[in-house]
């Protein structure tokens, strides 16, 4: 049976803007924004945990909460039990040693003046500090490289050199480079073609098999997290609004907003029939969300009560669960 490997428990992150330093205590001009707003998930070693949902919805800050790269404002993120909001710096650097990230921009998250092998040996060279041989690190990253199907010949060359999959493979070798329990991969295949993100996507499952990784997938490919994860969340506003394994969130969903989504994921099969939902408005501000339901000002099934009450996720058996009163 797996075990748990992450519990994120009412994680909260917001970000306060206002007319000056002070209007964050004194209130004059506060605005907040309600980015990762009261989210609960559980994430099994060895799994891939989907998170998808349209851009702005508060998928990449919460996955940058769970390494404090931005500071949550309430809630428990347990990494074998242990809380890491409350982690000092010490506590906080191991826990980062043993969990990595894959950034969106393949290039951007690259040194253009180091070459690929200095890059790949960082991490290596911190976590050996002064004790560190040059031979054994060069020959720790031709392993790395060799292991993202790149030549070793590799580590001399700047980022530049690079194809867009390239860049990403060597991005994928810096983050195993530390043998990670849990990484999160944040669009890990945008900017690149279909066959090349195969490649990607073939390359990092392949890994997971032998080291034993559990991935958090942060996408708004559809189709990718269907190939790739074995649970997800679908988030809106900020909120968890539909969770469970993969196939029953496809393949039973629950929520209108999941309905929308995936209705409008382009098909293979060019003979089968769907109907695409559309979603009339606006997404509201995540500073002055709607009151009750957040999804209910673009909802083709709203009533009275979605707009005096806000719907909890409800268990809809098997670990399925879906925010909508339509369901309770």
């Amino acid at each position: 049976m797996a075990v748990d490997l992450i519990q994120i428990r009412n994680l909260k992150t917001y970000f306060f803007q206002g007319k000056g330093v002070l209007s964050k205590w004194f209130g004059q001009g506060l605005k907040i924004v309600h980015a990762v707003d009261d989210v609960s998930l559980t994430i099994k070693k060895g799994s891939t945990f989907g998170l998808v949902g349209e851009s702005g919805c508060g998928k990449s800050t919460l996955g940058l909460s769970v390494f404090r790269l931005v500071e949550p404002t309430e809630g428990e993120i347990l990494f074998h039990g242990s809380d890491v909001v409350k982690m000092n710096s010490a506590e906080l650097r191991a826990f980062r040693q043993n969990a990595q990230l894959i950034f969106q921009d393949q290039f951007g998250c690259l040194n253009p003046r180091m070459t690929v092998g200095q890059i790949i040996a960082e991490p290596l060279l911190l976590r050996d500090g002064a004790q560190a041989r040059q031979e054994d690190i060069a020959e720790e990253v031709a392993e790395l490289l060799s292991a993202v199907n790149l030549d070793p010949d590799a580590a001399v060359k700047f980022p530049n050199e690079f194809s867009g999959g390239q860049a990403r493979r060597i991005g994928v070798a810096r983050a195993i480079a530390l043998e990670p329990e849990f990484i999160m991969a944040d669009e890990p295949t945008s900017g690149l073609d279909i066959s090349t993100a195969a490649t990607v996507l073939n390359l990092m499952q392949d890994l997971q098999d032998k080291m034993d990784i559990t991935y958090l997938w942060v996408s708004h490919n559809l189709n990718q997290v269907k190939y790739m994860a074995d649970d997800m969340a679908v988030m809106y506003l900020g909120k968890i609004v539909e969770m469970g394994k993969t196939k029953d969130v496809f393949h039973q969903r629950a929520h209108p907003y999941t309905k929308a989504l995936i209705s409008a994921v382009p098909q293979v099969d060019a003979g089968q029939q769907k109907e695409t939902i559309f979603l009339e408005g606006e997404i509201p501000s995540p500073i002055n969300p709607p009151s009750g339901c957040y999804f209910r000002t673009r909802c083709p099934n709203v009533f009275k009560r979605c707009e005096q009450e806000e719907p909890r996720l409800t268990d809809l058996g098997g670990g399925h669960f879906c925010a909508c009163h339509l369901h309770n």
